[in-house]
């Protein structure tokens, strides 16, 4: 039974980019996502919350799905002004981290032809790992695979929804353990699986290396966003993300808490917890700010407990 203080659903997912016009281009205005919340990168805030030295300075955009903040899970982008963003200069699909995310389209095909028509590097159709449908895979500008499929059905004019996001793992049973252990249920178990190059990153490489699959959901998401765990032999020596909150690409999850000091004390000792619940502002939003605690996964992964109660997604 998995304790109420602990995860209950995803707020966001950060995406630390080297521009938010370029990511904004392609997840607005290509995937019909919405950007709403800017904060202002004027106002500084202490980059000690996320293992930064002194005053950062950066710009945030929230984009949102048509299912908007109370039921769907935003992408949130950041743009980093001081200290500069951590480009990423490895292109290895295997590397530990958050390397895909799920975005469901009603109309596959156009979806397609529209990012190809802007430019986007767009592979052929394979089997989606996070949908586990026909999917094609996509790069976004900051070197996120995109992971596109097709919702029969769908209402085309509401754009794409947020599904899900792919982990690479160093070790899935300790990534696992790690997940249950802070509010995830598993959906999956651990499972043997052959996986592609091109299952990984648009273009690759068509031959399948077994892989260690598993699949974890947080109890409020229901089946609407999952979060899959792939151990590719590629990944399994290699070592865990940084601490460091301005690397390039996904770096972050956000999950709902009612409390985060009731949050921390549920979550075992065998959790790397990375210090007490802070105060932090949201320069420029609706939101004056929120109480955050962060965690890491044997991977690197950050994850954060946001204190907002459930009377806020309440209609």
């Amino acid at each position: 039974m998995v304790s109420d203080d602990l995860a209950r659903r995803f707020l966001h997912v950060n995406l630390n980019c080297a521009s938010l016009d370029s990511t904004e281009d392609l997840y607005v205005r290509q995937l019909g996502l919405s950007a709403r919340m800017r904060t202002d990168p004027k106002v500084p805030t202490d980059g000690s919350i996320l293992g930064l030295d002194g005053e950062t300075y950066c710009a945030t955009s929230f984009l949102y799905d048509s299912r908007g903040g109370r039921s769907g899970c935003a992408l949130e982008a950041i743009e980093y002004h001081s200290p500069a963003l951590k480009r990423d200069e490895s292109t290895d699909p295997a590397r530990p981290g958050i390397r895909s995310a799920l975005m469901t389209v009603a109309d596959l095909a156009g979806t397609v032809a529209r990012l190809r028509d802007g430019g986007v590097t767009v592979g052929d159709p394979v089997d989606g790992l996070i949908s586990g449908a026909k999917s094609v895979l996509a790069i976004d500008p900051d070197g996120v695979v995109v992971e596109l499929a097709e919702i029969p059905g769908a209402d085309a004019s509401g754009g794409a929804l947020f599904g899900g996001v792919r982990i690479a793992a160093i070790d899935a049973v300790a990534t696992g353990e790690f997940l249950t252990a802070i509010g995830f249920v598993e959906v999956q178990a651990p499972t043997l699986v052959d996986v592609s190059g091109d299952q990984l990153v648009p273009r690759g490489s068509a031959d399948a290396v077994e892989c260690v699959v598993s699949r974890y959901a947080v109890p409020e998401d229901a089946h609407q966003f999952s979060l899959m765990v792939v151990q590719h032999p590629g990944t399994r020596h290699q070592d865990p993300v940084p601490w460091g909150g301005n690397h390039q690409g996904l770096y972050r999850c956000a999950m709902r808490v009612e409390d985060t000091d009731k949050a921390l004390a549920a979550v075992p000792d065998s959790v790397e917890v990375m210090g007490d619940p802070v105060w932090c502002p949201l320069p420029g939003t609706k939101i004056e700010g929120l109480y955050i605690a962060f965690l890491r996964s044997p991977d690197g992964v950050v994850f954060e407990f946001v204190e907002r109660p459930l009377k806020f997604f309440s209609r």
